[in-house]
């Protein structure tokens, strides 16, 4: 069985604060760790603090979905402009050589999506729970 929070905020830093601590209270009943839990919420926080990423929202409200199993909590964010994913991938990289966004992304959770939907697109971050021994 898998439960889901939607959160709506504005696109301003002030709020994000909000969302890593949203995400925190999902992931306690997993038994997450600290570093699991810091990784999926600097991947959020990368996103929402992108320059390229802020100019192109698709809307002036953010929202954050996380969907949590036994097995992984997931965060869908959107919605951003269509192509402004790609393009902030790719200036990233030119600028950030070896570790740009995506390659941050890929490296701090377990699966990086970008899908489209409702006019524009979607970024999910998954990240799974270790089973505890």
């Amino acid at each position: 069985m898998s439960d889901s929070v939607l959160l709506s905020f504005p696109r301003d830093s002030r709020y994000y604060a909000v969302a890593r601590l949203v995400v925190g209270g999902i992931a306690a009943p997993l038994q997450m760790s600290y570093d699991a839990l810091d990784d999926l919420q600097l991947a959020i926080s990368s996103l929402l603090d992108h320059e390229d990423l802020a100019l192109g929202v698709a809307d002036e409200e953010v929202q954050l979905r996380l969907t949590v199993d036994d097995r992984q909590l997931s965060a869908a964010i959107g919605s951003f402009a269509s192509g402004s994913l790609d393009r902030a991938f790719e200036r990233s990289a030119q600028q950030g050589g070896e570790m740009g966004l995506r390659r941050l992304l890929d490296t701090i959770v377990d699966e990086v999506a970008v899908d489209t939907a409702d006019g524009g697109e979607w970024v999910t971050l998954t990240k799974h729970v270790k089973a505890l021994a």
